[in-house]
């Protein structure tokens, strides 16, 4: 049962940092994930990426505003979209495989009322720059994978919002 001080929202609005990216959120989130690979430290300008995890029909591309994507990566790689103004990074979408089609949308460009599920995990742990003390468990790349497909299996976690 949800406290009666929280809603739940059938889509939440994400901005960059300048506030021209926009993108919108249409559903559950499947989980939350700290990113270490390279590419994530990277576009984050950090450690690693704090991301929700999500079906990419629930970010749909034709609700993405002022963005540009690239593939940073030779494929199977994810598509990373830019704010076309500022160059902060809003977005990843694509297929890996096993995987269903998926989008990763950082943490941060979600509203500040916004209550997203706590992290699940680290992966790609092996490219780190610094440990995370923390207990969550940290996976290399393949566990890496298996730890993705467990998160798709369970139930999506819908996202709420103080009221």
């Amino acid at each position: 049962s949800l406290d009666r001080d929280v809603e739940i929202m059938s889509e939440v609005r994400c901005h960059c940092g300048c506030g021209k990216a926009v993108l919108v959120v249409a559903g559950p989130v499947m989980g939350r994930v700290r990113c270490h690979c390279t590419i994530c430290q990277s576009v984050n300008e950090g450690d690693y990426a704090d991301s929700t995890v999500l079906m990419a029909k629930n970010v749909p591309l034709d609700r993405v505003e002022h963005v540009r994507f690239e593939t940073l990566k030779e494929p199977p790689a994810l598509q990373r979209g830019f704010c076309r103004s500022c160059g902060g990074y809003v977005m990843a979408h694509g297929t890996i495989f096993p995987f269903p089609r998926l989008a990763f949308v950082p943490v941060a460009r979600y509203p500040e009322d916004v209550r997203l599920p706590e992290p699940d995990m680290h992966v790609f742990y092996e490219a780190r720059v610094a440990d995370s003390d923390d207990e969550l468990p940290k996976y290399g790349r393949w566990p890496t994978l298996l730890s993705m497909l467990r998160i798709l299996l369970r139930p999506g976690r819908e996202i709420t919002a103080r009221a």
